[in-house]
C-alpha cells in the first residue's frame, strides 16, 4: 500500500559540527504520511523511506557524513501521520587533520602539602619558659625533643592545572603514548606554557577513545595533569633562600631540600636544643622534553 509523503516545511533542520570535534552533528528530516491508519503498515513505509533517504553528506567535508539514526512517529489524526527522521554523524574524527581539534584548560590554586622541620624565617617567632627564663633558641627548628626533630605539615603554594584535547583518531598510536608514559614524572627541560625549566612537573595524562562498526571513530579525548613550583636562586623566579644563617641556597622547583640538624646542649638551662648545620638540596625528578605530549609549549 503506498503512502503518500509530504515533506513539513520544518524539515531539514541541522547542526552541523564541521572540523571534525566529538561533538556529533545532527540533522532533521520531518514528513507528513497520509494514507492510513494502520501502524504497522505506517512503519513497514516508513523503513523503506529511511532507505531512500538513509545518508546525508554535507557539502565540501567529506567527513561530515551523516545517517538516519531513528525515526519519530506522532498520529496526527485521520489517515495522517507525522514522521521526524533523526540523523547523527556517523564518526567525528577527520584522519586529514594533524593537530588537536578542541582545547580546554582549568587551574587549582588551593595549594599542596608539604612536611619542613624549619620555620620560614629560619628563626623562633616567640620562645616562653617557665619563671621567665629565656629558653635556648631553636634557630627555628619544629617541634624538637630528645630524639631530633619532628616538624610539622603545611599547606604550601602549588599551582596545579589540567588541559584536555580532542584529537584526531591517527594522532593517538603506540609510540605516541609511550612517549607520554616517559615524559610522566619529569620536569620540563626548557621553558614551557611561560614557566622556566625545571618549574613544571607533569603528571601526567590519561585518554579515551569511542569506535563502532556503524558510526566509525570518534577523537581521542585527552587530559594532561600538571604542577608548577617556582625555581630559586640567582637570577630564578625566586630570591636564593636562607635558613638559620645559611644563605645563597639555591633549589628548583621540585627539587627537595633537607635539613642536617647539629645538637647544641645549653648546660647553663639544662636544655638540648637543635640548630641547622647543613642544607640538602637533592634533584628528585628527571628533566623531560615536554614537545614530546605533542601540544605546544608556548
Amino acid at each position: 500500500m503506498a503512502l503518500n509523503w509530504i515533506e513539513d516545511s520544518s524539515s531539514r533542520s541541522s547542526t552541523i559540527f564541521r572540523l571534525g570535534r566529538k561533538d556529533a552533528s545532527t540533522r532533521a528530516r520531518v514528513f507528513n504520511v497520509f494514507g492510513t491508519t494502520n501502524e504497522e503498515v505506517l512503519h513497514a513505509s516508513a523503513n523503506q523511506q529511511i532507505t531512500t533517504y538513509q545518508y546525508w553528506q554535507y557539502p565540501g567535508q567529506p567527513m561530515v557524513k551523516l545517517r538516519a539514526e531513528s525515526y519519530a512517529v506522532e498520529y496526527t489524526g485521520d489517515d495522517s501521520w507525522k514522521v521526524t527522521i533523526n540523523y547523527e554523524k556517523i564518526g567525528a574524527d577527520d584522519s586529514t587533520q594533524t593537530a588537536p581539534l578542541k582545547r580546554a584548560r582549568s587551574f587549582d590554586t588551593s595549594g599542596g602539602t608539604q612536611h619542613i622541620t624549619e620555620s620560614v624565617t629560619g628563626a623562633d617567632k616567640g620562645a616562653y619558659a617557665a619563671g621567665g627564663a629565656t629558653p635556648t633558641s631553636m634557630g627555628g627548628a619544629i617541634g624538637v625533643d630528645d630524639n631530633g626533630v619532628n616538624g610539622v605539615d603545611i599547606v604550601i603554594p602549588a599551582l596545579q592545572w589540567q588541559e584536555s584535547y580532542d584529537v584526531p583518531s591517527n594522532y593517538v598510536t603506540s609510540a605516541y603514548i609511550r612517549n607520554l608514559a616517559i615524559v610522566t614524572g619529569t620536569v620540563n627541560d626548557a621553558a614551557f606554557r611561560g614557566f622556566a625549566p625545571g618549574e613544571v612537573l607533569f603528571i601526567g595524562a590519561s585518554g579515551n577513545h569511542e569506535w563502532d562498526d556503524q558510526r566509525g571513530n570518534g577523537p581521542w579525548s585527552l587530559s594532561f595533569k600538571f604542577v608548577a613550583s617556582p625555581n630559586a636562586g640567582a637570577g630564578k623566579t625566586l630570591p636564593a633562600l636562607s635558613i638559620d644563617g645559611i644563605t645563597g641556597i639555591e633549589k628548583g622547583g621540585h627539587d627537595y631540600l633537607w635539613i642536617q640538624f647539629a645538637k647544641i646542649e645549653d648546660s647553663a638551662k639544662a636544655q638540648m636544643a637543635r640548630r641547622p648545620f647543613a642544607v640538602y638540596v637533592d634533584k628528585v625528578y628527571k628533566d623531560g622534553d615536554f614537545s614530546r605530549l605533542g601540544i605546544g609549549v608556548a
